[in-house]
Parts: structure tokens; C-alpha cells; sequence
């Protein structure tokens, strides 16, 4: 049980096949797609990142002698890395070939999601971890060796070019997408992360939309699209509990009629919060702009970050350190959007995501 998907022009493996309890391969296989489901399959066997999944990840350690930091241990050709969140091992003449623990951790409790705020269960939260803590530094490596990074940016294409909107988390991408996507000529490129790389292109990054109980009050349409994705539990949860700050993942192919796999980058707007009621726009240089971005990235990756600090730091280490990591993504960015319209926009605190988008149509910033 595998699965291969799109990233950039080349593709990566989700594998399941070295997990030996049959029961836990099919749940780990499933959360794995729920995960991924955004993402493009493809069949293209010349894939550059795998990542497999084991309940036995002893069977793979071969060698005896290592350095040592707690339970993190690195080798000449293997390093092994254990802590509260995550235990994996990687191959060091094959950075980009991971094999990650899964624990069959499932209690009567944790399996029953209508609990979780998310809607997950144990094995679940175990694929949502493995995203966040090794999907996304790893691949993130594997771009800057491929001329390319990300950023917290969501991005459309419309009229074969690019908009990236990026800022920090609650500012409102995933809002403006939410409206973007009711007009048909906008393709969706990505929510949360765009991959960019130095030849001013922006690639297709799959993540699942994270919709929240607010979101429904703006969009109408919304509430039918989340009840076509959601089970019955998750649609009594959303409707008893919506209180506790309840999250729904949604597959950006439920939203939008199109996707795109990438388009070259015409505009990056920016968007901040300010306390005003008035939406304000001003053009900013390449270097502000990546002074406004580049710590929001760091923070959103920080604790992944942490782990591969952590590997940097051993004597003869071939692990970029995470200082390493975001030099060689400005100067990527350089290169990005030397030529691109790059804006700022301050948005009134808590407004309207619709007084957004239409102030952005205002000034002929969406096409």
C-alpha cells in the first residue's frame, strides 16, 4: 500500500508497506490519504523524497556505533531520532529516505473524534504530526537543493500567471480563497504553503483547507460543501460543540473547479492587521518584503525547525542548520520576485473577508 504525489516537476512516496500489524497498515494508510488528499497523485516511479511508515523501526538501524544527544543518535550512514513528538531514522546517503514509527497508541477515548476539535483520532494525529514535523523540513531541504523554497503564502492562478497571498496565520488567505474560489476562472496552486522557486514560478502544494465554525457565517455555499465532506458525527460535533474552536479540513478540489500545477508569479500581496476600518495598500520593495516574510515562515515551521537544529549540531553534521536554511531561502527570494508586484495591505482586525476581496478587485489587484 503506497501512494506517490506531485511536488514541484518531481514526485515523492508515501509507503505502508513495512508496517507488519495488518489492521494498524490500513489505518495509517488511510490517515495518510486523508492527509495527502489535496496533493496530485501521479505515477511517476523517478520519485526524489519516501518516506516509510513501520511498527518495527529497529529492523532497520544496522549500525553500532554512534554519536549520541538523549535518544537521538547519528552514525556514519544512518541517524536515528527519537523524542515526546516523533521517532524516525534516515539514511545519510539517502537524506531524502525516511522511516517513521507509528505506535498503535489507539484508546476507546482517543477513537472517538467527535472529542477532538479536529476530528481525529490517535492515528491520525500521528500523520498530522509526521506532516508537520518531517514532511514539511524535509521537503523543504530537498527545495533548496532544487533552487526553489517555501513560503506562508496561499496562491491562485488566473489568466495563466500567479497571485500569492501570503501573511501570518488568522490574517485571512484561506478566507480569500474561500471567496476566490466561487469564480471559476481562479485555479487553485495553494493554501498555507506555495512552493516557489528562483525562476519566479509558483508550484502546487496540496494542503487541505482548514475551515472553521466563523468561516460560515461569510460564505454561503460553504455550510453544503463542508456537510458533502464531513461524516454525520463530525456534523453533529460542528453543530453542538461549534464553541470549542472546531477545525474541518476540506480537499481544495471540493472548493475549487480547477487547480493548477504551477503558473509564473505576477503579484505577491501581503496582508497585515491593523486596528483602522479602512483597507490601505502600498507597494513595497523586494527587501521589505522579505524582512515581513521570512520570520513568519520561521515561526509556522519552528518546531520542525527545533529537530533539525538538533541534527545540525553534531560534529561532521551534513544537516543544514536552520540559519543556513533561511539564507538560502532570501537569496532564492531574491531571485523569485525581483520582477514581481509585490504589496502590502492592511486589513481591518476581524473584518469581512468579502470587504477584502472586494477592496482588492477595487484596485485590479486579482487579475
Amino acid at each position: 500500500m503506497q501512494q506517490k504525489y506531485r511536488h514541484q516537476d518531481t514526485s515523492f512516496l508515501i509507503s505502508v508497506e513495512h508496517i507488519s500489524n495488518i489492521s494498524l497498515k490500513r489505518r495509517v494508510y488511510a490517515a495518510l490519504s486523508d492527509v495527502f488528499q489535496g496533493f496530485i497523485k501521479t505515477d511517476n516511479n523517478d520519485y526524489s523524497m519516501s518516506f516509510f511508515f513501520t511498527d518495527n523501526l529497529d529492523i532497520f538501524i544496522q549500525e553500532k556505533d554512534f554519536l549520541r544527544r538523549g535518544n537521538i543518535l547519528m552514525g556514519d550512514k544512518q541517524v536515528y531520532f527519537k523524542d515526546d513528538e516523533i521517532n524516525f531514522l534516515i539514511n545519510l546517503k539517502k537524506q531524502n529516505q525516511i522511516y517513521i514509527r507509528v505506535k498503535d497508541n489507539e484508546k476507546i477515548l482517543s477513537s472517538l473524534r467527535i472529542f477532538n476539535k479536529s476530528f481525529k483520532n490517535n492515528i491520525e494525529l500521528q500523520a498530522t504530526t509526521f506532516y508537520y514535523r518531517i514532511f514539511m523540513i524535509f521537503s523543504q531541504l530537498w527545495n533548496l537543493n532544487n533552487h526553489s523554497t517555501y513560503i506562508h503564502a496561499s496562491g491562485v492562478e488566473i489568466d495563466g500567471k500567479s497571485i500569492l497571498f501570503s501573511a501570518d496565520s488568522g490574517i485571512g488567505k484561506s478566507s480569500l480563497l474561500l471567496k476566490l474560489c466561487e469564480d471559476s476562472k481562479y485555479h487553485f496552486i495553494s493554501d498555507d504553503m506555495t512552493i516557489v522557486s528562483n525562476k519566479s514560478k509558483a508550484f502546487h502544494q496540496g494542503r487541505c483547507l482548514s475551515i472553521k465554525p466563523y468561516h460560515l457565517k461569510y460564505f454561503d455555499g460553504l455550510i453544503t460543501k463542508l456537510n458533502n465532506s464531513m461524516s454525520l458525527l463530525q456534523i453533529l460535533q460542528w453543530k453542538f460543540l461549534y464553541k470549542y474552536n472546531l477545525t474541518c479540513r476540506i480537499n481544495p478540489c471540493n472548493l475549487f473547479a480547477n487547480t493548477s500545477k504551477g503558473a509564473s508569479i505576477k503579484r505577491v500581496i501581503h496582508l497585515c492587521n491593523h486596528n483602522s476600518v479602512d483597507f490601505k495598500i502600498r507597494r513595497i520593495d523586494l527587501n521589505e518584503y522579505i524582512r515581513l516574510s521570512i520570520p513568519i515562515l520561521e515561526n509556522e515551521l519552528h518546531l520542525a525547525n527545533f529537530k533539525l537544529n538538533i541534527l545540525a549540531s553534531f560534529p561532521d553534521s551534513n544537516f543544514l542548520s536552520t540559519n543556513k536554511v533561511y539564507s538560502q531561502t532570501e537569496n532564492i527570494l531574491k531571485d523569485a520576485l525581483k520582477d514581481v508586484i509585490l504589496n502590502v495591505v492592511y486589513v481591518p482586525y476581524m473584518s469581512n473577508p468579502n470587504d477584502l476581496y472586494e477592496f482588492l478587485h477595487s484596485k485590479r489587484c486579482l487579475s
